[in-house]
């Protein structure tokens, strides 16, 4: 190792310990209280809605995921495979689009993979929030992979009527991610989501593990906290039949709410393109599907990799 790769590593870890140390600082909660309740009700929640495979994972497989989603769940993933992405994503619910997102996604230039994200969401009111996301990845060794992410929020406020002109709050988010092989084929990964937040949405904290069973399966299980509540258990199954299809299947269960989440999703691909479909049910509102579609085209590297 010489000694540009060790100096870049020390200034990555002295930022992920400041990042860390903010955990212990409760000052800002004080400050943020009147302005996360004001955030809370006029942020719509599809402007953090999983999309691309960890939709069909229910946000989980923290220790395995690598497309352009991983940028929201555990930008640590972003560094498990060497590629230069395009894509784009679409999520509704019945007849109507509920957000659309563009990202472009590089871990193949250097070892410094890195991600821009642009999300768009349209209210009932017709009134759009949007979210601008970067994150980067890089490989510590000895398996060690570490990824930060930021958001940059505009999020619209509520109208008294429709003729009120729209006014906008901006916000910021920071998540950390870590993933780490404990044993060949099984990995773990950790999420801190909301170190630092001006938007007025939870903090959260979640584990997850991944164990490759053999060419075919790989099975993931993880918890979710939000500060030191379990906010949900979820459980996947992915299945790869052949080399262009692969398949994901899994059941998140809120334990506080008592409630109950089923995704799935396919995934078809060649070595330049990935189609990728999923849909989520909750038993919150059974009645309604989340649906999603991406497509993403790979400039470098093999789409079919997982």
């Amino acid at each position: 190792m010489n000694f540009f790769q060790c100096s870049r590593q020390i200034s990555f870890l002295i930022l992920i310990g400041a990042l860390l140390s903010s955990l212990s600082t409760r000052g800002q909660a004080a400050e943020q209280s009147s302005e996360s309740s004001q955030a809370q009700s006029s942020i719509t929640p599809d402007l953090w809605r999983d999309l691309g495979v960890s939709a069909s994972l229910l946000g989980g497989g923290r220790g395995h995921v690598s497309d352009a989603s991983a940028a929201d769940r555990n930008p640590a993933g972003l560094a498990l495979q060497k590629t230069y992405t395009v894509s784009g994503d679409l999520g509704w619910i019945g007849q109507k689009a509920r957000l659309a997102e563009a990202s472009a996604c590089d871990s193949s230039t250097s070892d410094l993979a890195a991600c821009f994200k642009f999300r768009q969401t349209q209210k009932i009111t017709g009134a759009r929030d949007r979210r601008f996301s970067l994150a980067i990845a890089e490989a510590l060794g000895n398996g060690l992979i570490v990824g930060l992410a930021g958001d940059y929020v505009q999020f619209a406020e509520e109208r008294v009527s429709p003729a009120t002109p729209v006014s906008y709050k901006t916000g910021q988010r920071l998540r950390l991610g870590a993933i780490y092989p404990l044993a060949d084929g099984l990995f773990a990964g950790l999420t801190g989501d909301g170190l630092y937040d001006s938007t007025g949405t939870d903090k959260s904290f979640g584990v997850g593990l991944s164990a490759q069973l053999g060419p075919y399966f790989l099975m993931s299980g993880d918890l979710r906290f939000n500060e030191d509540t379990l906010k949900e258990m979820v459980g996947g199954v992915s299945v790869f039949p052949r080399n262009f299809l692969d398949f994901a299947v899994s059941y998140g269960y809120d334990p506080k709410a008592s409630q109950h989440r089923i995704g799935a999703g396919v995934v078809v691909k060649s070595q330049q393109a990935r189609l990728i479909y999923s849909m989520v049910r909750s038993s919150e509102q059974p009645a309604q599907i989340f649906q999603t579609f991406g497509i993403g085209l790979y400039m470098a590297g093999d789409a079919s990799q997982r």
